[in-house]
């Protein structure tokens, strides 16, 4: 009678919540769940393109695999995550589960997902995957989750215009003072037609690749993990560009949003630097502007020193820890994770395949387009720079965010000073890191 009588509340909170589809999936309503039965069920989140994929995915594993049916359960990103985790809740989440690394935290030391070591080499070959990819979804030295394709820093750069401006690309190993120097001379030899770089002042993640390549990074343990001294070595960094031209000055700044393609800078022909995430190069970057793109790693603080890119998986698959096909599904996951079929249709939809063995089935293809070459090229070089991956960002990460691209506006505009705004900037974002 209890269990009735919550379960009709529970219901009936969902349809004023407006989620009634994952609610019926962990009263085990759900026509797909019910349809799964002893089947290998394989959730994943996307935008209608990459779930399409996916799906086909499910049914050339099923093809291929007479004694395992696939069934696929795809959802819209908005809506995955609270069904994820009302079918956590409910005990009917699926077999292979599509995730990103904060929930491999959170779902697996709940106990919800099942650790994959025991499936590890003989079902799940990991050798093929970047340790620096691995250990993102790893806890207390398992694997918890594998991922599946993975993105990098790079910056980009628009070879057209050097070119035109006879000026020489940016090579593997230059320096943030080198960086400086090219901006500059974009802006004189363009006649000040053409701004050198973007300003990414007030962008987290370039700050980190800054702040990596000194030793220190954006935070550890929950907290900031640079000094004063760095941020204000950040900020008067691109005050001295702003200054010359070598960066887009403030109200230009101001119109574009770091990660909206169609605003930035080097789509608008504006800059002819701006950094870009491998994933977004070919659609975000190279399908907006008629002029060549070519991407790099991003500047050193010394030519022998370390660069601060790292790999970063796109998601990853996990094991439920109550599936019932644990050992069919682990199959699955190794065959998503490096079989050819699967880099063949995912392509670089996510991004390049975290295994060299998709990659690898990629570059010996004869279909690829150049941003894809490109890409796949520059991950090649960016695995053999990178450094350890940095901890998990704190769950104030993008309030952290929110206030340094403040400051920085505040400081471009010259609202306030850089020896004003450091000082805030930090102390406002331990407040925040801390919940106050």
């Amino acid at each position: 009678m209890t269990t009735q009588f919550n379960r009709r509340r529970f219901l009936q909170a969902g349809l004023a919540a407006g989620v009634l589809t994952p609610l019926l999936s962990a009263c085990n309503l759900d026509p797909a769940a019910k349809e799964a039965k002893g089947s290998v069920r394989f959730s994943s989140y996307g935008d209608p393109t990459k779930l399409g994929l996916r799906s086909k995915l499910a049914d050339k594993y099923t093809a291929g695999h007479q004694n395992v049916k696939m069934v696929f359960e795809g959802t819209a990103t908005a809506e995955y995550w609270d069904k994820l985790a009302t079918q956590m809740a409910g005990g009917n989440a699926p077999d292979v589960i599509n995730i990103d690394g904060p929930r491999i935290g959170q779902y697996g030391a709940a106990g919800a997902l099942q650790s994959l070591q025991k499936y590890i080499p003989d079902t799940i070959d990991t050798k093929p995957i970047d340790h620096n990819l691995l250990v993102q979804g790893q806890l207390k030295g398992e694997q918890f989750g594998i991922p599946v394709a993975m993105s990098t820093y790079s910056i980009g750069y628009d070879v057209t215009v050097l070119d035109q401006l006879g000026l020489e690309h940016p090579q593997e190993t230059w320096t943030w003072s080198d960086y400086a120097a090219l901006a500059n001379q974009v802006r004189q030899k363009s006649g000040k037609k053409i701004y050198g770089a973007e300003d990414p002042s007030g962008d987290t993640a370039s700050l980190q690749i800054f702040l990596r390549g000194k030793g220190e990074d954006l935070y550890k343990d929950g907290s900031l993990a640079f000094t004063d001294a760095s941020l204000t070595e950040w900020f008067e960094y691109w005050a001295a560009l702003r200054s010359t031209g070598g960066t887009i000055p403030a109200d230009i700044a101001a119109q574009s949003v770091y990660g909206d393609w169609p605003t930035g800078p080097l789509v608008k022909k504006q800059a002819a630097l701006a950094h870009i995430q491998t994933p977004n190069l070919k659609g975000g970057f190279q399908d907006l502007t008629d002029h060549t793109i070519d991407i790099t790693l991003p500047p050193r603080h010394t030519k022998d020193g370390q660069c601060g890119t790292f790999p970063a998986p796109s998601s990853f698959l996990s094991l439920n820890a109550k599936s019932q096909r644990q050992d069919d599904a682990a199959g699955f996951i190794n065959w998503f994770a490096n079989g050819a079929d699967a880099a063949k249709t995912l392509r670089l939809i996510s991004g390049p395949p975290a295994s060299a063995a998709g990659r690898d089935v990629l570059l010996k293809g004869s279909d690829l387009t150049a941003s894809e070459k490109q890409v796949l090229a520059y991950t090649d070089l960016a695995l053999k720079n990178s450094s350890a991956p940095p901890q998990a960002s704190p769950a104030a990460a993008t309030a952290v965010g929110d206030l340094l691209l403040k400051v920085s506006q505040d400081i471009a505009f010259n609202k306030i000073s850089i020896k004003q705004g450091v000082p805030k900037f930090m102390a406002d974002a331990a407040k925040t890191l801390d919940g106050k």
